[in-house]
């Protein structure tokens, strides 16, 4: 079924409805560019172009085959197509392979074709083709109904590329030097789109400017930034209904992402809103702030540098209690000038690291996203904390410490450490770079629910409740420096009463002091599982050990890493688990059975 209708009030546009026939076509497999590749290259360019194709897929001839599946009815009759129309999904990517063939060269039309060019455009292209009718003995049935590529004739060799860039569909966009030089592509240009029967669209195109729409962005000689008439066109836009207007907003924002140096941090509510919420209009302020927010960003979007791969690149990292963000940059005359934006939310395990290791996974980020622009360059990193030089140098790594150092290792990066952002990092940094207390308040405002899920439990110092009924459980543990032996003890206690349930005393080999301490704790939470004691309280005298378990502070060292996990797994078997930190005078019970332990040589039972 077709039907006309009309485009802009003056072209005439028939619609045909393939949705039946697409169920039935096999996808090609041809790849689309990504439209951050497209969007480089322009570092030493001072004019520019781009061309928009004119009824491009008609340029593309129908195989027989087809043509037969082509066909549609309207009130004028039923008819096939001769040429390549809109709707087929592969479509697009037909025509993405014809205008690649055309701008870098790989192979030529087939003879019965080329005879029908122009021959000021094969003289141009140093083509020689035989005039006049093809001898059908020289057109086999087999390979009449091949496409051209299938056909695969090669160009000789001194048709290569024409501008070295890729084209997005029917879009092309170009920068040149100086103005001969853009003309002389251009001439280059025509010449090859006129062999492949392709015209160019002149009201939508844009020739010999100094700044060029490009894919909803604006290219020019000092960089890339958001279109101004689409960025303004989200400023009026009112909070969305239902959840699917909340991911079309922020399926329009991937464009201008690269943008905002903050969107994950700011984005991470919207994207946790589910329709329920939206629809009964529940707990929507913080994210109302920030649809405001991004709204406002993207009108005052930042200019991108081109990214120039003769000079370093910087990186500046971020982190916050939940994201890790980075800007990747360039110096220019003595300042940073940003060149892409990226970060993400942690995730729940990520969220108990620490901030310089959090740090460090902003880094992998901008290696991972931006790979292939900065593939090969040496690369600067500004950062307050010096762990990253400990990950790659280290030969004791451990942990998730060592596919970070294996990552790293490869790249050319100089790790300057800075004291405080307004110890010169302020001053060399362009005005698109937000300054770190700036990304904090943002952070801080717009926590999202993900950020909630570990919040640090409130640290006890002081004694049980007189009152207290139930089991408690005492941990102590030491060790000597020398020969790394070492012992720890624990005491099941029942109160009222402080009646002696069980007592033990462990000797270690080749622990610290508080690698004996956490197998206290550990040795003291198994001798409790065995007793299906379901709600406990431990006391201990180490405040790291009672803090890392707690949440408070984060855990570096491998060893203890994994003494940390084992914790985390037995916390699972009880129903009440409190940890509070005492003084070792209040300790003296299991301080004791360690010591003893440890002057015995051997482990015992009280």
């Amino acid at each position: 079924m077709a039907i006309f209708l009309k485009k802009n009030g003056v072209d005439i546009r028939m619609c045909i409805d393939y949705r039946v026939l697409n169920m039935f076509i096999k996808l090609s497999n041809y790849p689309l560019p990504l439209i951050d590749d497209l969007l480089i290259g322009f570092e030493s360019a001072m004019w520019f172009m781009s061309l928009d194709m004119a009824s491009d897929f008609w340029a593309i001839r129908m195989t027989e085959r087809a043509q037969l599946i082509s066909a549609f009815v309207c009130p004028f009759g039923h008819f096939q197509w001769v040429r390549m129309p809109f709707g087929l999904k592969n479509a697009p990517l037909v025509y993405q392979a014809v205008i690649n063939n055309c701008l870098w060269g790989f192979v030529r039309l087939p003879p019965e074709e080329e005879a029908e060019v122009d021959q000021d455009v094969l003289d141009f292209l140093q083509l020689e083709c035989p005039r006049g009718d093809v001898p059908e003995e020289k057109v086999p049935a087999l390979t009449d109904a091949m496409t051209v590529f299938q056909r695969n004739i090669p160009t000789p060799s001194h048709m290569g590329p024409v501008l070295g860039r890729s084209s997005y569909i029917d879009d092309i966009a170009h920068g040149a030097v100086s103005w001969d030089q853009l003309c002389e592509d251009l001439n280059k240009l025509l010449f090859r789109l006129r062999y492949w029967n392709i015209s160019v669209s002149l009201p939508k195109s844009e020739f010999g400017k100094r700044s060029i729409p490009y894919l909803s962005h604006e290219i020019s000689a000092e960089g890339i930034r958001a279109t101004p008439k689409i960025a303004k066109g989200v400023q009026d836009l009112p909070f969305p209904n239902t959840l699917k207007g909340v991911q079309s907003f922020l399926g329009s924002l991937n464009y201008y992402h690269k943008f905002i140096a903050d969107f994950p941090v700011v984005a991470a509510v919207l994207y946790e809103l589910t329709d329920e919420q939206i629809r009964s209009k529940r707990d929507l302020s913080r994210a109302k702030e920030s649809f405001e927010i991004l709204k406002r960003k993207i009108v005052s979007t930042p200019l991108l540098r081109h990214p120039d791969r003769t000079k370093p690149f910087v990186i500046i990292p971020h982190a916050d209690r939940w994201a890790a963000c980075a800007v990747l940059g360039q110096e220019y005359d003595g300042v940073i000038h940003p060149v892409r934006y990226t970060g993400r939310v942690l995730n729940d395990a990520e969220l108990r690291y620490h901030i310089a290791e959090k740090e460090v996974i902003a880094v992998l980020r901008v290696l991972q996203v931006f790979r292939t622009l900065i593939e090969g360059c040496p690369l600067e990193v500004y950062t307050p904390y010096s762990v990253r030089k400990w990950i790659i140098k280290s030969k004791t790594a451990d942990g998730r410490c060592v596919p970070w150092g294996v990552t790293l290792s490869h790249w050319n990066l100089d790790i300057r450490k800075v004291k405080k952002d307004e110890d010169g990092l302020a001053a060399i940094m362009g005005a698109g770079i937000t300054l770190r207390e700036h990304l904090d308040e943002v952070a801080e405002s717009l926590v999202p629910a993900k950020g909630l899920v570990k919040a640090p439990p409130v640290i006890s110092v002081e004694m049980l409740e007189d009152d207290f009924e139930g089991v408690v459980l005492s941990f102590d543990g030491a060790a000597k420096i020398s020969t790394r032996k070492g012992s720890c003890g624990c005491v099941l206690w029942k109160l009222p009463g402080w009646s002696v349930m069980e007592a033990q005393g462990f000797i270690l080999e080749d622990v610290t002091v508080n690698d004996a301490e956490y197998n206290g704790l550990l040795k003291g939470l198994q001798m409790a599982r065995e007793r299906n004691i379901p709600e406990l309280v431990v006391v201990g005298d180490s405040r790291i050990v009672i803090q890392q378990v707690q949440g408070l502070i984060n855990c570096h060292q491998p060893n203890l890493q994994r003494k940390l996990a084992e914790c985390e797994a037995m916390k699972e078997y009880f129903t009440s688990l409190r940890l509070v930190h005492v003084k070792r005078d209040f300790n003296q019970t299991a301080d004791y059975i360690t010591s003893k332990t440890l002057v015995l040589d051997d482990s015992w039972t009280v």
